[in-house]
């Protein structure tokens, strides 16, 4: 035998695993080896906690579905009228500000109420502390829809005046109590950046709002008198002063997708004049022109915002 070709090695594992195959332990098919028992019921228990924690809604994939359910269910906006009126359920839009994080043409972001990682482990609805955000979706839903409330009185069906305080209350809440945009000053927190506001059940001073003529120059003799929806105007925030603001460079991940941040801040020009960032307009339910689809059927450019 030529020992220069012969592998020594190969030699010895096969060596060893035909005393092991000979050594081997040899049981029949009903035979469990080991902790088998043991791991069956744990994997069963385990099964079990699952099954439970998916019906009473606690596993993370069911509190995000039972979320989405709640909070992307469709709403009626108020009909058409020619002034803004107390209690109705409106929209709040920056028409200025792109839609996309690159923008393609394409303008609106709305006033939006938002839960995040944190407020999901409490629950699946609006709730004291969420947040806010501007989103790109239009369609009417709970969480992008408004109504505007009195804070000395009940002005359901009233005109809002130019200049009178009021309290944005989000369209519906996951508590027995209704939620209010508050914008508290700065705190350690948030100290040194621009203001959060957030949605509270308790309405003070900090929730106070009020509209302006988006022209400085017409705000003095505006103040007290009506204005139509879809009409320009400044939203300030009555105890700081500052405007509520979409802040178009700063986008962030939500269960929604990306969406821009909101503030109150006061975004001003050379001019001393409010910049897109804090133009907003007070949208109502609009009746669908069907001529405009036969239009853009023939081959006529029509902006897709009046298509929608």
């Amino acid at each position: 035998m030529d020992t220069m070709h012969f592998d020594f090695n190969l030699e010895r594992d096969t060596i060893e695993k035909d005393g092991q195959y000979k050594n081997r332990q040899i049981f029949s098919l009903p035979v469990r080896m080991e902790n088998w028992n043991e791991d069956l019921f744990l994997k069963e228990e385990k099964n079990k906690l699952t099954n439970m924690k998916r019906i009473r809604c606690e596993l993370l994939v069911e509190k995000t579905r039972a979320m989405l359910t709640n909070l992307l269910q469709p709403v009626a906006l108020a009909k058409e009228r020619p002034f803004v009126e107390y209690g109705r359920l409106y929209q709040l839009k920056a028409s200025a500000i792109p839609s996309t994080l690159k923008p393609c043409g394409k303008y609106g972001l709305y006033l939006s109420g938002l839960i995040n990682e944190r407020d999901i482990d409490y629950g699946t609805h609006f709730m004291h502390g969420c947040g806010l955000t501007a989103s790109p979706d239009h369609q009417p839903c709970i969480r992008n829809t408004f109504r505007f409330k009195g804070c000395e009185r009940n002005k359901d069906e009233e005109c809002v005046n130019y200049g009178d305080d009021v309290y944005i209350e989000i369209c519906q809440s996951g508590i027995c109590t209704p939620l209010y945009i508050q914008c508290e000053n700065a705190t350690y927190d948030n100290f040194g950046s621009h203001l959060v506001p957030h949605l509270t059940q308790s309405p003070d001073m900090y929730c106070r709002f009020k509209m302006l003529h988006w022209q400085p120059q017409y705000r003095f003799e505006t103040e007290g008198s009506c204005f139509a929806p879809d009409t320009r105007v400044i939203i300030k925030h009555t105890a700081s002063g500052r405007n509520l603001a979409v802040e178009y460079n700063n986008w962030i991940p939500t269960f929604f997708g990306p969406e821009c941040a909101v503030t109150c801040h006061t975004f001003q020009d050379s001019h001393r004049m409010e910049t897109a960032e804090n133009m907003w307009q007070i949208c109502q339910f609009k009746k669908v022109d069907r001529n405009l689809y036969v239009r853009a059927a023939k081959g006529e450019d029509i902006p897709a915002e009046l298509l929608d």
